[in-house]
């Protein structure tokens, strides 16, 4: 409990020091998906989270890993950062605070059975490259 209050907290704040900043439209006619490793989820490069600031983009893990349950649907089991309802809270805080951000784009967060499987691929060789880099480790 007093982690997720922690976290909330984070998230507020770094929220109030970046409102507005984050991009409402995409320059880019096809932005690309890419893979985050901290929140096993993917995000689009238009979406202006590292541009800004990496304190923002950790405390949006939770925003991503929500989203990308949203897109792939309740077939495909993505797992949670925290729980599902702390997930779903943070990524209802961003939204108050980033209503016009291009990554809450009704394209981007409602199901989608292609880019789900293309999320599920993306996710399985990610997975398997970091595997294959803690063995190589060993």
């Amino acid at each position: 409990m007093l982690k997720n209050l922690i976290l909330k907290l984070l998230f507020w704040r770094a929220s109030i020091m970046h409102k507005g900043k984050l991009p409402t439209k995409s320059e880019n006619s096809a932005p690309k998906m890419k893979y985050d490793v901290m929140s096993g989820a993917i995000f689009w490069e238009d979406e202006g989270l590292w541009e800004i600031n990496h304190l923002l983009a950790d405390a949006f893990k939770h925003v991503l890993h929500h989203r990308m349950t949203l897109v792939v649907g309740s077939k495909n089991d993505v797992g949670v950062m925290r729980s599902k309802e702390f997930d779903k809270q943070i990524f209802e805080m961003a939204k108050k605070y980033f209503p016009n951000w291009i990554g809450f784009d009704a394209s981007r967060c409602s199901y989608n059975p292609e880019v789900a499987d293309r999320i599920m691929r993306i996710r399985k060789v990610a997975d398997w490259r970091f595997q294959k880099l803690l063995n190589e480790e060993n």
